[in-house]
C-alpha cells in the first residue's frame, strides 16, 4: 500500500495526498505533519520504513468538504484519490488513482466557493526589456483573458485580476522571483480592495519551463476556440501572453483530468479600458470590505440585493471594474430606468430561488456536476422562459405602459439569451426524478420510465416486501412457529429467526446463519436464491444509473453554449434587478455624462453613511460639488469630526457608481470623462516592510502625482501631517501646487494647515471650502454641511474633550493653543507659501546646494577662472588618496567638511562675501 502512496505522491509532489481508504481519506509522511498542524487533528502513526513509525493524519469521507474548504483557505492544493478498482477481484492493494486535484485557482465545487467571489488563475511569463505576458482563467465563466505590459505593472493588474493562484515558471530569474515573493507577502493588504470574499492568500505555483512555450500556446488557443487564427480577437499578436496561456491551459486540464469543454470566450484586456481604482482607493472608499477586513458595511453589501449569487458576482464586477467608455453605463442606466416603471418588482420574483447556472453549466462540462443540480437547472429553465415572456410582453397593459421595454437595448439582448435551448428542460426532466438524491452512489437518481431495464431492476427491489410477506406467512403454517419472522438488514442479508424455546420446531431445510442470545438465524436455499437476485438487483440498478446518468451528461454538452449564454443573462438581469430597486427604495437619480472635464452634484450624499444613520432615524446632510476648468482644485478645511472626509469620499463614490451605469444618490449629477479615482486618506504604517506612516503617506502621494490626469478624480485628505508643522506645511503646499497647475485634476484637498486658504488667492483654478459648525461655549454643534471660503478654526480641543480627555489636559491645551495662536499670527506675515515654483535648473541641483539660488546665476567661465581658489580648493587638490593611511583619510574628510561649512557659512547672505 505505502509503494502505491509514495508513487501516486511522485506525480503530485506539491500537493496533499488525499488517499482514500475506506471512510477516511488519510496524509502520511510530511503531508501529515502539515495537515494536523493546518485542521488540528490527531496526527499518528501506522507501520514503519526503514525502522521508524510513519506519520499519519486523516479526515472522514463524510466530512471531508470542511476540511478541504480550510486547507485551500491557507493556499494549500490537494489531490483526491479514489479508488477505482474492484476490491473483490484486487489483488493486493485496490487499485487508486488521483480523480481530481483541488487547487485555489481551480475550484469548481460550490461547497468549496464562496456564493459571491470567483476564483481565478493567473499565469505571468516574463520577456524580453522588462515586459511581461499574463493570461487569466476564471473557470466558473469560462472565460480567458490575455494581456502585456511592464513588469513593474504586476501590482496594478494583479490588484485588477484578483487572482487566487498564480503561475511562473520554474527558471525565473531570482530577481524576477523576488518580486513575486514581495508580491505574495502585500497580497492581503493589496487584496484588501477586493473584499472578503476576494482571496486572502495568493498561492503561488512553479510550472516547468516547457510549459511556458509561446507558439504551443498560439495552438492551443486556436484548437479551444475552433479556429484558425486568433485575429477575430485581436489577440495574434501577444506572443507573450500565448506562453502565458500555454503553461495556464495545461495546468487547468491536469487539475481537472479533461478538456476544458466550456472555456469559449477570448478577451484581450487593454490598460486604457477601465477606470484605474488603486488599492487604497478600494481601500479607502470601502467598497467591498471595511478597513476593519470586514464585509459589511460597504458600498458592495448596499447595492447587493440580488435574488442570486450570479447577478451579486456580476454586481461586484461591474463595481471593481467601471469601464471608461461609458456606452455599458449608457445601456445599464437606460435598462434601469425601464425596469424601474414597469418590470422590476415581478422579474425579482421570478428570478428568487433560481438556480446558479453559471457554475451548473462549469460543472457540467467538468463532468462533476451532481443530480440535484441538474434538478435546479431544469426549474431554473422554467423560470428563464417565464423571465424572457416578461421582458418582451411587459408586466403590466399595453396603455399603461410609458416606454415599452423594447426601448432597451440591453433588455432585448437579455430576453433574447433568455430563451431556454429547445429540448434541455424536456431531457432534464424525463431523464431524473423531481428530487433526487443528493449523491449518485445513493442511487433514487433516474426518473420512473426512463430506462426499461431500471425499471426492471427496481420493480424486482419493490416487490421484496411482498415476497417476505407471503414468505413468512407460509413458513409459518409449514413449522407450525407462530412468532417466526422473515427480515433483512445490510449486514447479514435476509434470514428467518426463531426464538430459542422454538428451536426444536425448526424445519430440516434450515441453515443455521447467526447465534443471538434469545433466537436463532437461518436461511434457506428458496431464501438464500431470493437474496442473491434481490441484492444482484440492486447493485446492477445502480450501476445502470450510473451508466445512464453518464449517459445524460453526455446529452447535454451540447447545450453548453446556450447555458453559458442563459447564466449570463440571468446574472445581467439580476443585478440590473438590484441597481433598480435600490435606486427607488433609496431615492436615487440618474446621472449624465458630458464630454467636458468636470464633476457637478447636487445635494450628494455618501449612500453608505446615510444607510447607516437611517437606521437610527437621522437625517443626511446633502451637499453641492462643483469641479471644473474654471474651479478644478478645492480646499476643503473645518473642523475635526465636521464631516470633510465623508464629503470627500462621497463625490469619489458617486462619480464611481455613475461611471458603473447606477443611479446615484443625489439630485443631480453631471460627470465628464473619467480614468482614475486616486485616494491618500487616513493614517498606518507598514512596519514589516520598514515603512513609517508618513513614509506610507508619501509613498502614496507620490504615487497619484505619477499617475494622476486632467481627467483623474483626486481626494487627498490631512497629506504632511505626518512629520513636522513646517515640513508637513511645505509639502501640502507643493503638492497642492503640483496638482493645480501640473496635473490639473478634479481635486479635493482636505487640510488642516488654515496657511493653505491663501492658496486660491493665487491660483485662479482653486477655490475654498468648509464644513460649517456652530460653538456655544465649550460645546460644538458640527452641521456637516459644505460652504464656500475658509474656515477659521479646527475645534480639536473641542473633539478631545468629547472623546473623554480629562478636564486638566484640557485646560492646559486651550492655554497652550492661545499662546501658539497669537506667535503664529506675528510670523505668519514674513511667510510666503506660494511663491513660484523653483526654475528648472534650481530643480537640477543637488539637495545639498544650498548656496545656488533660483535667481542666481552661474559665473561665466572666463570669470570663473580668475578667481583665486578657495581654501577648499586648495585643501582638494593637496590630497593624495592613495598615499593616505585609513586614519590618515579619515582626518582629511573631516578636515575638508570643516572647510565647507565655513564656505557655505561665508557665501550666506549678510556675512560679506
Amino acid at each position: 500500500m505505502m509503494r502505491q502512496y509514495l508513487a501516486l505522491k511522485a506525480q503530485h509532489p506539491d500537493a496533499l495526498l488525499f488517499y482514500r481508504m475506506g471512510d477516511f481519506y488519510e496524509l502520511f509522511y510530511e503531508d501529515a505533519h502539515k495537515a494536523a498542524r493546518l485542521l488540528d487533528i490527531t496526527l499518528t502513526r501506522r507501520g514503519h520504513s526503514a525502522g521508524e513509525p510513519i506519520p499519519m493524519a486523516g479526515v472522514p469521507f463524510h466530512a471531508a468538504q470542511n476540511y478541504l474548504a480550510r486547507l485551500l483557505k491557507h493556499g494549500e492544493s490537494v489531490a483526491i484519490c479514489e479508488q477505482v478498482g474492484d476490491p473483490a477481484t484486487a489483488k493486493g492493494p485496490v487499485e487508486r488513482q488521483v480523480l481530481r486535484v483541488l487547487t485555489p485557482g481551480t475550484l469548481t465545487e460550490a461547497e468549496l466557493l464562496p456564493d459571491k467571489a470567483e476564483p481565478v488563475l493567473l499565469a505571468l511569463h516574463w520577456g524580453p526589456r522588462q515586459t511581461l505576458g499574463l493570461a487569466w482563467l476564471n473557470l466558473t465563466l469560462g472565460e480567458l483573458q490575455l494581456a502585456q505590459c511592464r513588469s513593474d505593472e504586476l501590482p496594478t493588474w494583479a490588484v485588477r485580476i484578483g487572482p487566487s493562484e498564480l503561475l511562473y515558471s520554474a527558471d525565473l530569474a531570482d530577481s524576477s522571483t523576488r518580486e513575486l515573493q514581495e508580491l505574495q507577502r502585500q497580497w492581503p493588504a493589496l487584496a484588501g480592495g477586493t473584499g472578503a470574499a476576494g482571496p486572502a492568500r495568493l498561492s503561488l505555483a512553479a510550472r516547468p519551463a516547457w510549459a511556458f512555450d509561446s507558439a504551443l500556446g498560439l495552438r492551443k488557443l486556436c484548437a479551444q476556440l475552433q479556429a484558425a487564427s486568433l485575429a477575430g480577437w485581436g489577440a495574434q499578436d501577444l506572443p507573450l501572453a500565448h506562453a502565458a496561456a500555454s503553461a495556464l491551459l495545461d495546468y487547468a486540464e491536469h487539475t481537472q483530468g479533461r478538456a476544458l469543454a466550456h472555456l469559449a470566450t477570448l478577451r484581450v484586456a487593454r490598460p486604457d479600458e477601465l477606470i484605474e481604482l488603486p488599492p487604497s482607493t478600494r481601500r479607502n472608499l470601502e467598497l467591498t470590505q471595511t478597513l476593519r477586513g470586514e464585509p459589511s458595511p460597504t458600498l458592495f453589501a448596499l447595492l447587493d440585493s440580488c435574488q442570486t449569487s450570479m447577478g451579486s458576482r456580476l454586481l461586484r464586477r461591474w463595481l471593481l471594474e467601471p469601464p471608461r467608455n461609458r456606452t455599458p453605463a449608457l445601456e445599464r442606466l437606460q435598462a434601469i430606468g425601464v425596469l424601474r416603471e414597469h418590470l422590476q418588482q415581478p422579474l425579482r420574483q421570478a428570478l428568487a430561488g433560481a438556480a446558479d447556472v453559471e457554475r451548473i453549466a462549469a460543472r457540467l462540462a467538468l463532468r462533476q456536476v451532481r443530480p440535484r443540480e441538474l434538478a435546479g437547472l431544469a426549474q431554473t429553465l422554467q423560470r428563464a422562459a417565464v423571465l424572457a415572456q416578461l421582458l418582451q410582453s411587459g408586466a403590466v397593459p399595453q396603455p399603461a405602459r410609458t416606454v415599452p421595454p423594447a426601448e432597451s437595448a440591453l433588455l432585448t439582448r437579455v430576453a433574447q439569451h433568455l430563451i431556454p435551448p429547445p429540448g434541455c428542460a424536456d431531457l432534464l426532466q424525463r431523464a431524473l426524478l423531481p428530487e433526487p438524491a443528493a449523491q449518485l452512489r445513493e442511487g433514487g437518481v433516474i426518473n420512473h420510465g426512463h430506462d426499461a431495464e431500471l425499471d426492471g431492476l427496481r420493480a424486482l427491489q419493490s416487490n421484496c416486501d411482498a415476497f417476505l410477506l407471503e414468505l413468512e406467512a407460509r413458513e409459518r403454517a409449514r413449522s407450525g412457529i407462530a412468532n417466526l419472522r422473515v427480515q433483512y438488514n445490510k449486514v447479514h442479508g435476509f434470514y428467518i429467526e426463531i426464538t430459542q424455546g422454538q428451536l426444536d420446531r425448526v424445519p430440516t431445510d434450515y441453515r443455521r446463519r447467526q447465534t443471538l442470545k434469545n433466537a436463532e438465524r437461518f436461511i434457506t436455499p428458496e431464501l438464500k436464491a431470493f437474496e442473491d437476485q434481490v441484492l444482484s438487483a440492486q447493485e446492477r440498478a445502480l450501476a445502470r444509473e450510473k451508466w445512464l446518468y453518464e449517459a445524460l451528461l453526455e446529452q447535454l454538452q451540447p447545450y453548453l453554449s446556450a447555458l453559458t449564454e442563459l447564466a449570463r443573462a440571468l446574472a445581467t438581469l439580476d443585478a440590473l434587478c438590484a441597481l433598480a430597486e435600490r435606486s427607488l427604495t433609496l431615492d436615487w437619480c440618474a446621472p449624465e455624462f458630458s464630454l467636458e472635464p468636470g464633476i457637478e452634484i447636487r445635494a450628494g450624499r455618501h449612500p453608505v453613511v446615510q444607510a447607516r444613520l437611517a437606521e437610527s432615524h437621522t437625517a443626511f446632510t446633502p451637499n453641492d460639488t462643483v469641479l471644473g476648468p474654471k474651479a478644478r482644485l478645492q480646499i476643503v478645511t473645518g473642523p475635526n469630526m465636521g464631516g470633510k472626509s465623508t464629503y470627500m469620499r462621497q463625490v469619489a463614490l458617486i462619480a464611481l457608481l455613475a461611471s458603473m451605469g447606477s443611479y446615484v444618490p443625489a439630485q443631480r449629477c453631471r460627470l465628464g470623462p473619467l480614468d482614475a479615482i486616486h485616494t491618500r486618506i487616513g493614517a498606518a504604517d507598514d512596519l514589516a516592510n520598514a515603512q513609517s506612516t508618513f513614509m506610507v503617506e508619501m509613498s502614496e502621494a507620490a504615487q497619484i502625482l505619477h499617475r494622476a490626469s486632467a481627467h483623474s478624480l483626486v481626494l487627498m485628505d490631512e497629506i504632511g501631517r505626518g512629520t513636522s508643522t513646517f515640513d508637513g506645511l511645505a509639502l501640502a503646499s507643493a503638492i497642492a501646487s503640483h496638482l493645480h497647475d501640473k496635473v490639473r485634476a478634479c481635486t479635493l484637498f482636505a487640510t488642516h494647515y488654515f496657511e493653505l486658504t491663501r492658496f486660491p488667492a493665487e491660483h485662479a483654478a482653486a477655490l475654498n471650502v468648509h464644513v460649517s459648525a456652530v460653538e456655544n461655549g465649550r460645546e460644538i454643534v458640527f452641521l456637516h454641511q459644505i460652504e464656500p471660503g475658509p474656515a477659521s478654526r479646527s475645534y480639536g480641543v473641542q473633539v478631545a474633550r468629547l472623546a473623554g480627555v480629562p478636564a486638566a489636559v484640557l485646560q492646559h491645551a486651550r492655554q497652550l493653543l492661545h499662546a501658539l495662536e497669537a506667535h503664529s499670527a506675528a510670523a505668519q506675515a514674513q511667510l510666503d507659501l506660494f511663491a513660484p515654483a523653483p526654475s528648472a535648473a534650481f530643480e537640477a541641483a543637488e539637495p545639498w546646494d544650498t548656496a545656488q539660488t533660483p535667481d542666481a546665476q552661474p559665473p561665466a567661465p572666463e570669470v570663473a577662472a580668475a578667481l583665486p581658489p578657495s581654501a577648499l580648493e586648495q585643501a582638494v587638490a593637496a590630497l593624495d588618496p592613495d598615499a593616505l593611511s585609513p586614519r590618515e583619510a579619515l582626518e582629511a574628510l573631516y578636515r575638508l567638511r570643516q572647510l565647507l561649512g565655513n564656505a557655505l557659512l561665508g557665501a550666506a547672505p549678510g556675512a560679506g562675501h
